[in-house]
């Protein structure tokens, strides 16, 4: 019973930690992802999300490898199968969110007219040309600066193949504890035992 109670904490913490380390990059994960969040109302522009995406973002790619290798740990209770299938899901996640991204177009103006209705020349007025309402010239205008491009979006494919792995390790286990077929791996324990059949 201590072993299961260890090996369900690491997983318990290892799925929070990979939901933590999601949290900057929600506005980017595939749009079913989002939707089902919105649903429950979570959102990239939810307060509580807003707050602690900023201060996330530096370590959510560090924190997503953390909760990778503290899940295999938690699997190893039950044998290589769930073991393969989180470190599977693990990696294709990782891929999905920082390698094979999508990048993201830059905004043109078209696109910006069609989303906000307003003209896509935004300006300002000089402030040399007197205050506003003072004088029968029209201000000269500049160009407001213009939107910086996107950051890429999580390829969804990759993402959902390794979302899927990950419930499947989840499930595994869980039907292997069901029917007491859980064989407890010990890498370190293995590996000394092969270097020792070499020697």
């Amino acid at each position: 019973m201590p072993n299961l109670n260890r090996h369900g904490v690491l997983k318990l913490a290892g799925t929070a930690l990979t939901a933590i380390s999601c949290i900057p990059m929600l506005a980017t994960l595939p749009g079913g992802i989002v939707t089902i969040l919105a649903l429950i109302g979570i959102t990239a522009t939810s307060p509580p999300i807003v707050a602690l995406a900023a201060p996330l973002a530096p370590v959510a790619q560090q924190f997503l490898l953390v909760s990778i290798v503290i899940l295999i740990a938690g699997h190893l209770r039950c044998g290589w199968s769930p073991v393969l299938l989180a470190a599977t899901g693990g990696l294709l996640v990782y891929l999905a969110m920082y390698v094979f991204v999508i990048p993201a177009p830059a905004i043109d103006h078209t696109a910006m007219e069609t989303m906000s209705g307003m003209p896509s020349t935004t300006t300002t007025a000089d402030p040399g040309d007197g205050i506003a309402g003072m004088t029968d010239a029209a201000p000269s205008v500049k160009p407001m600066e213009q939107t910086p491009r996107m950051s890429g979006l999580t390829n969804g494919l990759l993402f959902y193949m390794g979302l899927a792995s990950l419930l499947s390790s989840f499930g595994l286990g869980w039907w292997r504890q069901r029917r007491n077929a859980c064989q407890p791996l010990h890498p370190l324990r293995a590996l000394r035992t092969t270097l020792g059949r070499r020697a």
